[in-house]
């Protein structure tokens, strides 16, 4: 769906529309994306929540009770539109992996953006299910650490100690113009596609 989405950041989405219909409602909210993450199983979002205990039964049942019971259950066949939160929440997770210079978004860069955005229905879950979200984003981040470390320690590998050069171009590509202009429009293309989508009121307000 969107070009910069790992397979599993795209599983996410995946799930999150099967968790919404479900639930029978009629809208795609960061806590469906919240029910997602956990499902996918195995990137370092999924990894990092269930080091914290978030278990998806407990997180849908809170789901449900939070945004209540819908009158009409979607079509089967049809899309169900992004939240305004929600598509804050995708941009934000877009522009996260930009800071830290990935030139993808996977799950890690959803969840970060889910927490620190702070306001959605998915954060209010985790804290009614008793995960403080500051200790869920701890245990991302020391994922995300452990895995930036082990990439550096492949590209050292790669290439000779001695060649500094070699070493130097490799760090210095994902900071190149060009890359991060591509990026840049990655990113408008992205928030043109979810405006086309159409999104309604995030639920409670």
């Amino acid at each position: 769906m969107f070009e910069r989405f790992t397979d599993r950041a795209r599983q996410v989405i995946m799930l999150a529309s099967e968790e919404a219909r479900d639930l029978g409602h009629r809208h795609l909210g960061t806590e469906h994306v919240m029910l997602g993450l956990i499902r996918e199983g195995h990137g370092l979002a999924a990894q990092a929540l269930a080091e914290c205990q978030a278990d998806v039964e407990p997180m849908r049942a809170v789901v449900a009770r939070l945004v209540g019971e819908p009158r009409t259950p979607p079509a089967e066949t049809a899309n169900l539109p992004f939240t305004p939160r929600t598509k804050k929440i995708l941009e934000l997770a877009l522009r996260e992996a930009m800071r830290r210079n990935d030139r993808y978004v996977s799950t890690e860069h959803i969840l970060l953006a889910t927490l620190r955005e702070g306001q959605g229905i998915a954060v209010h879950a985790l804290a009614e299910c008793g995960i403080p979200p500051e200790v869920v984003e701890d245990a991302l981040e020391r994922r995300m650490a452990a895995q930036g470390a082990k990439d550096r320690s492949v590209i050292d590998r790669l290439t000779d100690p001695g060649d500094h050069t070699i070493q130097a171009t490799l760090r210095r590509y994902g900071e190149d113009r060009h890359t991060m202009r591509r990026v840049l429009e990655s990113l408008e293309s992205l928030h043109r596609r979810l405006d086309a989508m159409g999104a309604p009121p995030d639920p409670g307000k």
